[in-house]
């Protein structure tokens, strides 16, 4: 019984193990190579806007929120 025990948690370790290569290499595939299509049109770093902006659904959340 204890060598079946040893082979069995020894192939679990072996299995997981190679899952996760696998998973490793299949993330690395689909991620894809060089810049997404929408990159191009975004406009450089430095002239899109930084900092705290108040969007639409946060004005309607401060409006909700007078008392």
């Amino acid at each position: 019984m204890n060598g079946e025990k040893g082979k069995t948690k020894t192939g679990r370790r072996a299995f997981l193990r190679n899952l996760a290569a696998v998973g490793g290499v299949a993330a690395v595939a689909t991620s894809g190579a060089g810049e997404p299509e929408g990159a191009a049109s975004q406009p450089p770093a430095a002239a899109r806007p930084r900092g705290y902006r108040v969007t639409p659904h946060v004005a309607k959340y401060y409006d909700k929120a007078r008392i």
